[in-house]
């Protein structure tokens, strides 16, 4: 696993040369406020990685510190450099191999992949969450998971294009050869039937033309042919036109007589109907005359009645008014009377009503004075009830706290017992790793000794078989007789010099067996310490097994506590505090259900079930008595005040001037004039009804006759028109229709046998026509086939056509192969689309912790495909439907969002073996609590994932939360402060006290 040692900036932005920060391996947080210098960090680091800077576009000048002339960064991985510099000409070169942090990955994926999974930084518009979905599918797809599939995908579009293109062409080229092929095999069909239907003699044109002259004169039809087609040269439409007018003409002619000559067979009945219908219409004239007259007579003696009539009805309607007049000054005596009568009855209602109000009134007031006191009593026991229940749940809170609370204190010693045993271990590992380092030193002294012996074994090898053949080779070539010696030039005497060559030879072999033994042992002593080496890390190892086994359960065991101690139960944020948080509460508790036992002690019983609802029911029944009551002396009081306002109404007029008995005779006279009045209106209109009965009739007779005449008016007229339409003038007569069928016989006989002509006439012609067509279909055929024979050019116009059919089949068949290559690729990319979308569950189990708003835990990444292209779009839940991010979230929902994603994605999809978190200022919009959330998050990143941290914050409150929230988990962190200085910023490390200073503080 890579980690990010230290970042070198040399005139980057604001920094000054050489400014150096060691980074952790835990978390690095870079403190400093805003505008000094925390994001040209992150962009250093991009442009050391990629050799560019996204923001800059491909402008990198504005990069270098202003009055310098180049800028530098530098990224130390260990056993791997990176660096990368540009001058202010916009020079820029880059060293280092980055094939190890970025295995397989094309260098222009780099910076959308690092943006994906490593870097969160203060781009908003370029973020996936807020990205148009062109853009966020683009970089989506740049992931190495599919990503060959998705540009052999776009390069297929363009391969499928081409050939529909290709396919496109051959279908028309195929198609231009088969009508081609067509049009050849139509006309050699043409001229042969031609050829076959103008076999035998013909009379010329000019013959033709004289028939249907003749004929047209004939026919009186010569006038309407189209002038100028019968003059020499006679051409063949010129004939064909001409015949077929004059054949028109013939039939229409014809086709006029023949309906003239079918209707002449209705003549003889037009010619009766005509004389019936003209009788018929004299004698209705006559009787429509006679009874007009009579009608005219009825109407006179009608008008005199009706006068009669008018003149009793007046006197009637004076006699009625009369009446009417009378009645109403007698109902005025009697309804003053009756009204009288009446407030004197109401008034008395209205006493007895008030009576038994006050009656009811009194007797709801004692009934409502018992059912409260026994409501009152009933419920001052159920409030102390109610209070000794929640006494009870706080004594049972207070169980469960005290169950807690040996639960902490048992917690507390299992954390003490294994923290004693991790401190043995530490010591324990110190000496493992001091017996490591001598058995490391050891085995580092061995294999010098071994490698010394070895090259020493090997020297003396090689020298003792030069000398001994050297030797060897002197002594076989030395003379027996020779005394001095070949090498010093000493004489020794012949004897004396073959003994020191022999001793020589003898003396090699001891000194090569001793440098072999001392070879062995010093191979033998480099065993022994690798062994020792490796025991001693396979100790070493166990024993940091164990550390790490016993830091996981106080890890746990610290959570528990932390659990416990901040249950709302405990009332303490110590041991000592909970238990007198505990002994407080019990004792308050006990001592408030002594008080309610005394305050209850003191109240009276409370009435029996039965005697409380008999007082409800006593008083509910009073207070319904009291409401009738009131509501009868409510209608009393209304009914009183009706009544006295009728009278008031009554007597608010002036009293009648006749008395009650001149009034009651003037009503019997009046009676007696009606009586009489009406029996005359009676028998008046009796009479008048038998008079209208008698006009109606005379009316209805006339009537009839005037449309009986009507009627025989018009089919007379009717008869006279079908008489014109058939060329006759006059009345219709039976002498006038013979003449003139006989007429049209003859010439109907005429025009046929010139119409029988006509068609011999158009065979002739239509002979001459086929002639035409087969030397016109021959003069084409001609043409085409040029120097071939037809039989040839047939014959190769067939196979062009064979042949563009099979092209266009081999082009249909890789074109299928192509839509079947692209399904395929469709279908695998949305498997890796799916795969992608992988991502949801953990990072909506993310934005659970971090995001307060509920609904942005059902945030939905789409990413699909649409025209060949990736498109990714991020939508929370809106009025049962969905709506982009942007549209809804603020800038720190946009950017917890931006960040969850990022640190879901860098889990599921591990491009790089560098797990670094490269975050700019992520918590700007936070409060401290929320801020807290996303701490959390980052915390558990580290420990359980081993990701590296680089954080920049501008809140100096919530760099040192963080410092000290990853310090109590033991997680390696530095803070480092950025320093405006006149040479430009340099970074600063802030010191930080230990963890266990932190513990003696708090």
């Amino acid at each position: 696993m890579k980690h990010l040692k230290s970042i070198t900036l040399s005139n980057i932005r604001r920094f000054g040369a050489e400014t150096t920060i060691e980074l952790s391996r835990g978390a690095t947080i870079l403190l400093a406020p805003n505008g000094t210098g925390k994001t040209a960090i992150f962009e250093a680091i991009e442009f050391a990685l990629t050799g560019k800077i996204s923001r800059l576009d491909g402008n990198l000048v504005p990069i270098i510190r202003d009055s310098q002339s180049m800028a530098r960064v530098s990224l130390d991985f260990g056993d791997l450099q990176a660096s990368a510099q540009v001058t202010n000409i916009g020079d820029v070169e880059t060293s280092g191999d980055l094939s190890p942090l970025f295995p397989e990955t094309a260098s222009e994926d780099i910076p959308f992949l690092l943006r994906l999974t490593h870097l969160l930084d203060q781009r908003e518009g370029e973020w996936l969450v807020k990205a148009d979905p062109k853009v966020a599918g683009s970089q989506l797809e740049r992931l190495p998971i599919g990503k060959d599939g998705s540009q052999v995908s776009s390069a297929l579009g363009s391969i499928r294009r081409a050939l529909t293109e290709q396919l496109k062409h051959a279908k028309a080229s195929l198609e231009s050869l088969e009508a081609e092929f067509a049009e050849w095999q139509s006309f050699s069909l043409d001229r042969d039937q031609a050829a076959a239907q103008t076999q035998g003699a013909l009379r010329s044109r000019e013959s033709i033309a004289e028939s249907i002259s003749d004929i047209a004169h004939q026919a009186q039809s010569f006038d309407q042919l189209p002038a100028g087609l019968l003059v020499p040269p006679l051409g063949q439409y010129g004939l064909e036109t001409v015949h077929d007018a004059l054949e028109q003409l013939v039939q229409i002619k014809l086709e006029r007589l023949r309906e003239q000559i079918k209707a002449l067979a209705e003549v003889d009945g037009l010619i009766g109907r005509f004389v019936s219908e003209q009788a018929r219409s004299e004698q209705l004239s006559a009787e429509f005359i006679s009874a007009t007259q009579e009608l005219d007579q009825k109407k006179e003696n009608r008008s005199l009645a009706v006068a009669t009539l008018e003149q009793l009805q007046r006197e009637l309607v004076a006699a009625e008014t009369e009446r009417d007049t009378i009645a109403q000054q007698l109902n005025r005596y009697v309804n003053e009377t009756k009204a009288k009568e009446a407030v004197e009855q109401r008034q008395q209602v209205l006493k007895s009503a008030d009576d038994a109000l006050t009656n009811t009134e009194l007797e709801a007031s004692t009934a409502r004075r018992v059912h409260e006191g026994h409501e009152q009593i009933r419920v001052q026991h159920d409030l102390i009830n109610g209070q000794r229940k929640t006494l009870l749940q706080i004594h049972a809170d207070l169980l469960t706290a005290q169950e807690l609370l040996d639960r902490w204190e048992l917690t507390l010693q299992h954390v003490a017992e294994v923290t004693g045993t991790i401190s043995g271990e530490e010591v324990h590992e110190d000496i493992l790793n001091e017996q490591l380092r001598v058995a490391l030193f050891a085995r580092a002294a061995a294999e010098v000794e071994d490698q010394a012996a070895k090259s020493h074994h090997e020297n003396l090898t090689s020298a003792a078989d030069s000398i001994r053949q050297a030797v060897a080779s002197i002594a076989a070539h030395l003379p027996s007789d020779r005394g001095d010696c070949p090498l010093c030039g000493e004489e020794h005497g012949a004897v004396a010099l073959h003994e020191r060559v022999a001793k020589a030879l003898a003396a090699i072999d001891p000194n090569v067996v001793e440098a072999e033994r001392r070879l062995k042992k010093a191979a033998d002593i480099l065993r022994d310490c690798t062994e020792a080496v490796t025991g001693a890390e396979a100790e070493l190892s166990a024993c940091k097994n164990r550390i790490t086994q016993l830091e996981s359960q106080q890890a746990s065991l610290k959570a528990d506590i932390a659990e416990i101690s901040s249950n709302i139960l405990l009332g303490g944020d110590t041991v000592p505090l909970a238990k007198e948080s505990i002994r407080l509460r019990v004792g308050a508790n006990a001592a408030a259900k002594l008080q309610l036992d005394e305050k209850q002690s003191k109240l009276a019983s409370p009435a029996t079930s039965e005697i409380f609802e008999q007082s409800r029911n006593a008083y509910d029944a009073a207070v319904r008595a009291v409401d009738a009551a009131r509501q009868a002396r409510s209608e009393a009081s209304t009914r009183l005040e009706q009544a006295t306002a009728a009278l008031a109404a009554i007597t608010a007029d002036a009293p009648p001037a006749q008395s009650l008995a001149e009034l009651s005779t003037a009503q019997n006279q009046n009676a007696n004039q009606l009586v009489e009045l009406g029996a005359k209106v009676t028998a008046e209109q009796s009479a008048l009804d038998r008079q209208q009965a008698q006009l109606t009739d005379a009316t209805n007779t006339a009537d009839d006759l005037e449309t009986q005449l009507s009627e025989a008016q018009a089919r007379l007229a009717t008869i006279r028109a079908s008489w014109r339409q058939l060329s006759f003038t006059g009345d219709p007569t039976v002498e006038v229709a013979s003449s003139h069928e006989t007429q049209l016989q003859s010439t109907s006989t005429e025009l046929t046998r010139h119409s029988e002509a006509l068609q011999t006439i158009k065979i002739e012609i239509g002979a001459w026509s086929k002639i035409e067509q087969a030397r016109l279909a021959q003069g084409l055929l001609d043409r085409r086939r040029g120097e071939r024979s037809e039989d040839d050019f047939s014959t190769h116009l067939h196979q062009q056509v064979e042949s563009k059919r099979t092209g266009m089949q081999r082009l249909s068949q890789l074109s299928a192969a192509m839509e079947s290559l692209n399904q395929f690729l469709s279908s695998e990319i949305a498997n890796v689309q799916k795969h992608v979308q992988a991502v949801m569950p953990r990072w909506q189990a993310l934005l659970k912790r971090v995001v307060r708003e509920q609904r942005f835990t059902g945030t939905n990444l789409s990413f699909r495909s649409s025209y060949q292209k990736p498109r990714a779009e991020v939508s929370v839940p809106l009025h049962g439907g969905l709506a982009p991010v942007p549209s809804i979230a603020s800038e720190a929902q946009l950017t917890d969002l931006q960040l969850t994603f990022l640190l879901s994605m860098a889990l599921e999809h591990q491009w790089s073996p560098w797990r670094g978190l490269l975050l700019d200022d992520p918590t700007q919009h936070h409060d401290l609590v929320h801020a807290a959330s996303v701490f959390d998050v980052l915390r558990d990143y580290i420990i359980d994932h081993d990701f590296q941290v680089v954080i920049a914050t501008h809140d100096a409150l919530q760099a040192r939360y963080f410092m000290r929230k990853l310090q109590n988990d033991g997680i390696e962190a530095r803070i480092w402060s950025l320093v405006p200085t006149p040479e430009g910023v340099t970074a600063v490390e802030t010191p930080w006290p230990g963890r266990s200073q932190i513990t003696v503080s708090e």
